[in-house]
């Protein structure tokens, strides 16, 4: 079922709910991911594999944030309101995929930055 927002643009409920998603499954790879290869960079003694798993999904979160961004800009970009209707709908859906998929992009990066400065082997 697809929604209709300002101007006809056809806004269907999985994109919209994507913005939620991406981001918060990105960090949850990311801290999965750093789990499970913090023994491997141990072993070889190199950090590109925790700094690749910080980039790879600090990217998909941002991914997340930029479908969200461009949701709220065809549903008209203004902040939504309690009498909006199917059109405000919309527009809190986008708005809160963007700042759900930001703050997921700011624990990611959180969590990667100790990669510079301590030893995987401790």
């Amino acid at each position: 079922m697809a929604s209709e927002s300002n101007g006809g643009v056809l806004l269907h409920p999985l994109v919209l709910w994507s913005g939620w998603v991406i981001g918060p499954g990105a960090w949850a790879l990311h801290l999965l991911g750093s789990y499970l290869l913090v023994s491997r960079a141990c072993e070889n003694g190199s950090m590109w594999l925790l700094h690749g798993t910080t980039l790879v999904t600090l990217l998909l979160s941002l991914a997340g944030a930029a479908v969200a961004w461009r949701q709220w800009g065809r549903a008209g970009r203004s902040w939504p309101g309690s009498g909006d209707g199917e059109a405000g709908r919309i527009r809190f859906m986008a708005v809160m995929g963007l700042l759900i998929s930001a703050l997921s992009a700011l624990l990611i990066v959180a969590e990667g930055i100790p990669n510079f400065f301590l030893d995987p082997c401790l």
